[in-house]
């Protein structure tokens, strides 16, 4: 089902749908890849728009307890600026 995006907030660009890897995070915690997911995507300066069903997936996805399809490990470092 493809969804309908109005244009785009920022420039009003045309949002169209596309399949994308989203980085979710939950607090300070739970990071969780999610790939083919349904988003608007601004043409022209790449905005990303999620619908209230499609971020509720998302959440429920990236709690979930099952096992994930696969793992990856991703380093962790720290901005310092004087």
């Amino acid at each position: 089902m493809t969804r309908r995006y109005p244009k785009c907030h920022f420039c009003e660009g045309r949002v169209a749908e596309q399949r994308i890897t989203v980085d979710y995070r939950w607090g300070e915690d739970l990071v969780a890849i999610l790939k083919n997911v349904p988003a608007g995507v601004c043409e022209v300066c790449g905005e990303q728009y999620f619908k209230a069903q499609v971020v509720k997936a998302m959440e429920r996805e990236a709690r979930s307890r099952t096992k994930p399809k696969e793992m990856q490990t991703v380093p962790v470092r720290e901005l310092k600026v004087a």
